[in-house]
């Protein structure tokens, strides 16, 4: 965004959809890496991920990880996550709150290990001896509520987008 943010609801929902979309897309974009949250015996876990698609009408992001990650058990057992998202250059930051799962649908888990081609499918795993497929996991998660937050400039702007769960959009301005 290089002028003010959008004055309409609507139109910021529209925009942070766009900004998601994108991020799959775009393999140097600033929202393609997020940190990802989750929760463990320890305490809460972050680490940079990267997006491989997002489906906004499904309010799905997906992500690609090794069997070995914590986060694969950690979601399992706990399956609350939060994204954040930042753009320097634009100085806004989304922060994601979902519930995420591995996909066991071994259609779509092959069709996305396909997607990877020899040189994605060479990071899962190590030795001759492995069976990078079966380190292979998909992640999704499922958002229920979005918090943006616009710093670029003053006064700074805030947002906040949540989904009941029948599905409804709940939009409010807040203060930052």
């Amino acid at each position: 965004m290089t002028a003010l943010p959008p004055d309409d609801l609507e139109t910021l929902a529209a925009h942070i959809a766009d900004r998601l979309t994108t991020a799959s897309d775009t393999r140097r974009g600033a929202w393609r890496t997020p940190v990802l949250a989750t929760a463990s015996a320890n305490g809460p876990r972050a680490r940079v991920v990267v997006i491989r698609s997002v489906d906004v009408a499904a309010r799905r992001i997906e992500i690609f990880t090794d069997a070995g990650s914590h986060k694969v058990d950690e979601i399992a057992a706990d399956p609350r996550v939060a994204l954040t998202f930042w753009d320097p250059d634009t100085g806004e930051q989304l922060r994601v709150a979902a519930r995420a799962y591995a996909v066991a649908d071994p259609t779509l888990v092959d069709a996305r290990w396909s997607d990877i081609g020899s040189a994605g499918q060479a990071l899962y795993g190590d030795g001759p001896a492995i069976d990078r497929r079966a380190r292979f996991v998909v992640l999704q998660a499922v958002w229920n509520a979005w918090d943006w937050l616009w710093i670029a400039d003053t006064p700074h702007r805030r947002a906040t987008l949540t989904w009941t769960d029948d599905g409804r959009r709940e939009t409010s301005w807040i203060d930052p």
